[in-house]
């Protein structure tokens, strides 16, 4: 087995890791207003709360992993012997891969809808399209293609926001029912969008920890990445409680950029667009070849297991993508305490008994 051509250093753990997090709803601001903004002037310190816990648990999975020399994201969390909870876990991925993927369906079609006034069935049926195709040919390059425009999105998301900040009235905050699943207790919250960005990062940290020196560099990429989360996710608040109306839309950052200049709006919305895509993308390939290595290398399975998933994907995304991001994202941060509290017993057992041995 060769060895990884250089270690990680913390920066560049710090750039994966706001990388595992950010997608449509993060930048868009939807995401952000329904687990902190609605909760008026208490977001700041739920904020602060998941920022915490962003740190300390990427911190603990990764310098895990790096301990433990396990670069396995079912073993990391399932490091006992026990097949079914093992195979449990990978098959929770899978779900959470195409709950990605049915949030991408329904990002595009609200996307759509939002900037060219078009109906959002077009929009989801128009992705489900392209994606399917393209998956089918295999898009690895186009993905790293895609993932090249995140920091101009994010430094073009920073410039709008700071700019809405400073050319606003006023910050307001004022609490709001947004409905779904979310608790509406801005603590709990807070703990459960922290777990599901962790699960988030953990199929991407794990095998990470192979080109990471020690846990101690781990643990000063993990607090880079999670300062940057955090205050990512600052900047876009304060911007959409300067003008609270554009929370009634499904992409609030994107209203406030048109508000604010025309040209602002189209070069976000282009960038958003490919976000979107590079996600969507992304989670249908990586759904493909779980299927191709589980049950069939012939490339001819793909085609029916692609538009199943695609039609599933389309069907659900109808509902909406606000009301997806209030009922999807608080079920599997609810389901995702199971594994979380796995890795924390995992890590009791582990450093207590090099305690003792050392």
């Amino acid at each position: 087995m060769s060895k990884p051509a250089a270690h990680a250093s913390p920066l560049r753990i710090g750039v994966v890791y706001l990388g595992c997090c950010i997608g449509a709803g993060y930048l868009s601001g939807q995401e952000l207003f329904q687990f902190f903004g609605s909760h008026g002037a208490w977001c700041i310190p739920a904020l602060l709360v998941s920022t915490l816990c962003i740190f300390a648990v990427g911190a603990l999975i990764l310098s895990l992993a790096v301990d433990t020399g396990e670069t396995r994201m079912d073993r990391i969390v399932v490091w006992f012997d026990c097949k079914p909870l093992r195979a449990a876990v990978a098959a929770f991925e899978v779900v959470f891969l195409f709950m990605i993927y049915t949030l991408c369906v329904s990002a595009f079609g609200s996307f759509l809808a939002q900037a060219l006034g078009l109906s959002p069935v077009w929009g989801e049926l128009a992705f489900c399209l392209i994606c399917a195709v393209l998956s089918l040919f295999g898009v690895r390059g186009l993905v790293r293609f895609f993932s090249c425009l995140v920091p101009p999105l994010v430094a073009v998301t920073v410039i709008i926001a700071v700019f809405g900040i400073c050319t606003s009235e006023g910050i307001h905050f004022s609490s709001v029912e947004v409905g779904g699943l979310i608790s509406g207790v801005w603590g709990f919250d807070a703990l459960t969008y922290a777990v599901f960005t962790r699960f988030c990062a953990l199929p991407v940290l794990v095998p990470l920890a192979g080109a990471v020196r020690n846990a101690r560099v781990a643990r000063r990429g993990t607090l880079i990445g999670a300062t940057c989360i955090g205050g990512l996710a600052l900047v876009i608040i304060l911007a959409i409680a300067t003008v609270p109306a554009v929370t009634k839309e499904a992409f609030p950052m994107l209203a406030l950029a048109l508000q604010k200049s025309s040209l602002a709006g189209v070069v976000y919305g282009v960038l958003l667009a490919v976000g979107i895509f590079s996600a969507g993308l992304s989670s249908q390939s990586a759904m493909n070849e779980y299927f191709m290595q589980r049950f069939s290398k012939k490339k001819r399975f793909l085609l029916p297991v692609t538009a199943l998933i695609s039609i599933t994907a389309f069907a659900l995304g109808l509902f909406g993508f606000q009301e997806l991001i209030g009922v999807l994202y608080p079920v599997f941060g609810y389901i995702g305490f199971l594994p979380m509290g796995l890795l924390l017993v995992h890590a009791f057992l582990f450093y207590r008994k090099k305690k003792k041995k050392t």
